[in-house]
């Protein structure tokens, strides 16, 4: 697990022990916890007034706050990042949790648009917070097919199918009609399936000009216009995609109740570039990343913890998924969760594309 920010302050057995009931009760409350709370709900053999001395000193040392005067502790972010690296327990998946995992994979899904799909959507309804899962960086996608559709009017759809499985289709002015974008779909498919997204440079697309005009008398400005276009759609299809599901689980959250914080946190994960930045940060080796708080490169995350863990094709990573929510998350549930759905996730790309070779 990434380890981020470790203090280097070694806390006893018995500052350990309250730290950690500090963070439980947050975790299930989201209410400031106080000495009495954690003297009657825990058995810690200690008295409010110790506990209380405690706390003070766990403040003074950087690992709680408190928010108000008079008011109990709530954890910091080093204090989250402690609990998480040296307290945090493993988290054991109930029957009927994996077994709803388990059904839910079992559906045949051959696109691969239609695995994160889905994986995006379970893992929202697993955890109860928002879900982010990038699409997989395969490079060098090879073409296996290209369709145009004529939508009547002046609109044509373009479709591009890669081996891999995925899909990417835009919306073009073209007046055309069905058998003129089949034929053009036909020129397309001979000249450039098989080929990979980087073999499919623009002086190749050029070269089919020709054969396209002369049997299809189309205006030649059009055709450029058109071609160009299919070129840049093929160019982006190696491009990292990032899905969002359950945004507005954020909401439900004491952290986000300021209408303007909420407002521009929304806007923020409806924009990819964003999501493309912070699900595609690398962190070296490790399968499972936390970042909590301001450990986060954007302020909008500075109240909020991204657990992300990475999903495989054989050896190599290619995408990630995981959940943004409040830092007093339940991180031991979430990554269990996570780390069962990737786990499905590498198993159907395997069998999708590497079982046989």
């Amino acid at each position: 697990m990434k380890e981020r920010g470790e203090c280097h302050m070694d806390l006893n057995e018995r500052k350990r022990k309250i730290l950690q009931a500090i963070i439980e009760e947050y975790i299930g409350t989201a209410e400031p916890v106080g000495s009495r709370s954690i003297s009657k709900k825990n058995e810690l053999g200690l008295s409010s007034a110790t506990i209380r001395n405690e706390m003070a000193d766990l403040e003074e040392m950087g690992y709680l706050m408190q928010p108000h005067t008079s008011a109990g502790r709530i954890p910091s972010d080093i204090g989250y990042r402690f609990y998480v690296n040296s307290l945090m327990k493993r988290y054991q998946m109930s029957v009927e949790a994996m077994e709803r995992m388990q059904l839910e994979f079992q559906k045949k899904v051959t696109q691969l648009e239609n695995i994160i799909k889905k994986a995006s959507m379970l893992t929202s309804a697993m955890t109860d917070y928002t879900a982010v899962v990038s699409t997989p960086e395969f490079h060098q996608s090879q073409i296996k097919k290209i369709d145009l559709v004529a939508l009547g009017g002046e609109t044509v759809m373009l479709i591009v199918i890669t081996k891999d499985g995925i899909v990417k289709n835009r919306i073009l002015s073209m007046a055309i009609n069905d058998s003129v974008a089949a034929r053009f779909a036909e020129i397309l498919n001979r000249r450039l399936a098989g080929l990979t997204n980087d073999e499919i440079n623009f002086d190749k697309i050029r070269e089919i000009q020709d054969e396209i005009q002369s049997e299809l008398n189309l205006h030649p400005r059009a055709l450029v216009e058109i071609l160009d276009f299919i070129y840049k759609t093929i160019e982006s299809i190696d491009e990292t995609e990032v899905y969002v599901d359950n945004v507005k689980s954020i909401l439900k959250y004491p952290e986000y109740s300021d209408l303007g914080k909420a407002r521009e946190m929304l806007s923020f994960l409806d924009n990819q570039k964003n999501l493309r930045s912070i699900i595609g940060k690398k962190d070296g080796d490790e399968h499972v990343s936390i970042r909590i708080g301001r450990e986060n490169e954007f302020e909008q995350l500075y109240d909020c913890s991204l657990v992300t863990v990475n999903y495989s094709l054989g050896e190599k990573v290619i995408g990630k998924l995981g959940v943004i929510g409040p830092k007093r998350m339940n991180y031991a549930k979430v990554i269990a969760f996570l780390d069962c759905i990737a786990s499905h996730i590498d198993k159907i790309l395997y069998e999708l594309y590497m079982e046989g070779e």
